[in-house]
């Protein structure tokens, strides 16, 4: 399958998700949901779903709440949470597990919840900018690197580091890729965001 269309039915099968569960409703009585990473960006791949949530009143209570209302879902395998309040992330930690009916994929749901003054680095800032910078053509080098990490084909990366790659350099192919990786730091975590749209060639 095309990876365009790969990526689209991705999306498709979150929207219902998100709509299964009604987890922005969920999350609005504490606060402010925000839908994040590769689905918001429009360049999923991978079963993964991230929100970030910021809140008037940060409590662990009303995360826990909402885990309990989604975990009567049968289609919702396990929850999980983490205070992360007194590590570099300052926040806390939600996950979820939904199973879908259809082919049995196991969907991973990260939500990180945070005050509304949150200083670090967050996701919702990077959204708009990379939807302003994506094209038809970036977005397909994008999912062509994203499928070749699911395959095995390249180590395991940041997806960041692809975007970087693709959209600042102009990288669209695996091989060029790896010569990238070579001469590029990777890894760590980054405030980066594109800053120019549209077709770029450097290699």
């Amino acid at each position: 399958m095309d990876v365009l269309e790969q990526s689209r039915q991705q999306r498709a099968t979150a929207e219902a998700i998100l709509r299964d569960l009604d987890l922005l409703n969920r999350w609005r009585r504490f606060g402010r949901p925000v839908l994040v990473g590769a689905v918001a960006i429009d360049v999923a791949f991978a079963p993964d779903l991230d929100m970030e949530i910021y809140c008037p009143t940060l409590r662990i209570e009303h995360g826990f709440q909402v885990l309990a209302e989604c975990a009567e879902n049968p289609h919702v395998t396990s929850a999980q949470f983490l205070n992360r309040l007194n590590t570099p992330d300052n926040a806390l930690y939600w996950q979820l597990h939904y199973q879908t009916d259809d082919d049995g994929v196991d969907w991973k749901i990260d939500m990180w919840s945070a005050p509304e003054d949150y200083a670090l680095p967050r996701g919702e800032d990077f959204v708009r900018p990379m939807q302003n910078a994506l094209t038809p053509e970036t977005r397909r080098a994008i999912l062509t690197l994203k499928a070749a990490r699911a395959a095995g084909a390249l180590p395991m990366f940041l997806s960041i580091d692809a975007y970087r790659a693709v959209l600042e350099d102009g990288v669209r192919t695996v091989d060029q890729w790896r010569a990238w990786r070579q001469t590029h730091e990777t890894g760590a975590l980054t405030d980066w965001k594109p800053t120019r749209r549209g077709p770029i060639t450097a290699f």
